[in-house]
């Protein structure tokens, strides 16, 4: 079986091939962002995003390597070999997977490498890169059993990379995640009926018999050992329960605060305080600098900060989650939400009613202190901070805030205590208790 999976391996063209394909994985992982580098989970889904590029590469080079047989005329030979034909086609299988894995795990270990030195506590989870193996083992299956049935040197390898490709994009559940936020996790059910499902499809590859063809009919077939039998049953039940995947719930969950401990911290003793996730640990020197510009000051008394800033996930209620959000590596989404909690705090939930005058523009001084709280926080020229971030429906806001903040401080009070006259605060505005 060794001797075999070496001759398969020698003569597979993924082996030629193999530089250009941890070309395209480290092309992949970093071309589609950085964001993640630093972050543990983040990091381990641009890891596992990869497997979308190579799985298709794998499946149109396993349709190749196990129709080369049946190209050369060779079917005979196989059924006519000592060794069990599953055996053969197992260790041709194993050998396009050996070199799918090798690029997988040099870019695994890439990520972890560049990730290191900026990640807090922790390393690359395994749940994600265990979901992309299940992903190149399914590919891999798929291109190896097509092969096999319709051993085509260009029409299958080419229908194999695409198709599965396509479908694996639009299956109504998940096969891949696109994004790692520390606040949600793999589910353990999900994950586990997904390597069943590409452990099935492996098991199907190598023992489905082949097609009866022209040129095999009047040849006497091996009969398959009634374990072999047993395992084709099995496999081909697993695949077909594949349309139950959805039953076994959601693949990415919510991960619970009490998973870990909080990092926290504040940028002097009178500033409010910072606490995160421990996978964002990079991120709280700047957040820490936030809440420190947010904090309560003599020149503006009537806005309060709260004692501490909470990422989204670490105080769920049953009312939602106040907690600010890292999207995509931009601490401009903190803003937002820090913004808020302190309007919260300093004026308490104001909802002017539609109907009444001057509604409108209360509505509007709403957005535009919010969003002049929202620079504040950011400490720099407005058109920096919005820089890589789409809000619609607050153009308005932005031009109004953004021409604020360049004002002098006293000409910033001005600007906020006229905005604050639109609200009617005794009439509009009541305590924020939700939270």
């Amino acid at each position: 079986m060794l001797k075999t999976w070496l001759i398969e391996l020698r003569r597979s063209p993924l082996l030629t091939a193999l530089p250009v394909l941890i070309a395209v994985d480290l092309a992949v992982l970093f071309g589609r962002s950085r964001y993640w580098i630093g972050v543990w989970p983040e990091a381990s889904v641009a890891a596992q995003i990869v497997t979308l590029f190579l799985g298709p590469v794998l499946a149109g080079v396993s349709a190749w390597q196990a129709g080369r047989s049946s190209r050369a005329g060779m079917p005979e030979f196989l059924l006519a070999a000592a060794r069990s034909p599953w055996k053969i086609e197992a260790a041709r299988l194993a050998a396009t997977l050996t070199l799918g894995f090798l690029a997988y795990g040099i870019g695994c270990l890439v990520a972890a490498a560049v990730s290191v030195r900026e990640a807090g506590p922790g390393f690359l989870w395994p749940s994600y890169l265990l979901l992309g193996a299940a992903t190149l083992v399914i590919f891999a299956s798929v291109g190896h059993l097509a092969g096999r049935w319709w051993p085509s040197p260009g029409f299958t390898p080419v229908v194999c990379a695409l198709g599965c490709f396509i479908s694996m994009l639009s299956l109504p559940f998940q096969f891949s995640v696109l994004a790692g936020p520390p606040d949600t996790h793999l589910s353990v059910v999900p994950l586990v009926v997904r390597l069943f499902v590409a452990l099935a499809l492996a098991a199907l590859a190598v023992t489905a018999p082949p097609l009866t063809r022209k040129s095999t009919r009047q040849m006497t077939r091996r009969e398959l050992p009634w374990g072999i039998r047993g395992v084709v049953v099995s496999a081909v039940s697993a695949v077909g329960a594949l349309t139950m995947a959805p039953a076994a719930g959601e693949l990415r969950v919510e991960r619970p605060a009490t998973a870990t401990t909080p990092l926290c911290d504040r940028a002097d003793e009178n500033a409010p305080r910072v606490c995160v996730w421990p996978e964002h640990k990079k991120y709280l020197p700047d957040l820490t600098r936030m809440a420190q510009r947010l904090q309560d000051r003599p020149s503006r008394p009537w806005a309060k900060a709260p004692d501490a800033f909470y990422e989204f996930g670490l105080r769920r209620t049953r009312w939602g989650d106040r907690g600010f959000d890292i999207a995509e590596g931009h601490v401009r989404t903190a803003a937002i939400a820090m913004a808020d909690q302190v309007f919260s705090a300093s004026l308490g939930w104001c909802t002017p009613p539609r109907d009444r005058p001057g509604a409108r523009r209360a509505w509007q001084a709403i957005d535009n202190i919010h969003m002049w709280l929202e620079y504040q926080a950011m400490g720099q020229d407005p058109a920096a901070a919005d820089q890589g971030l789409h809000q619609v429906g607050v153009e308005s806001a932005q031009k109004d805030a953004a021409q604020a903040v360049r004002m002098s401080p006293a000409d910033q009070e001005k600007w906020i205590a006229e905005e604050r006259g639109h609200l009617r605060e005794n009439t509009w505005c009541k305590p924020d208790v939700r939270f």
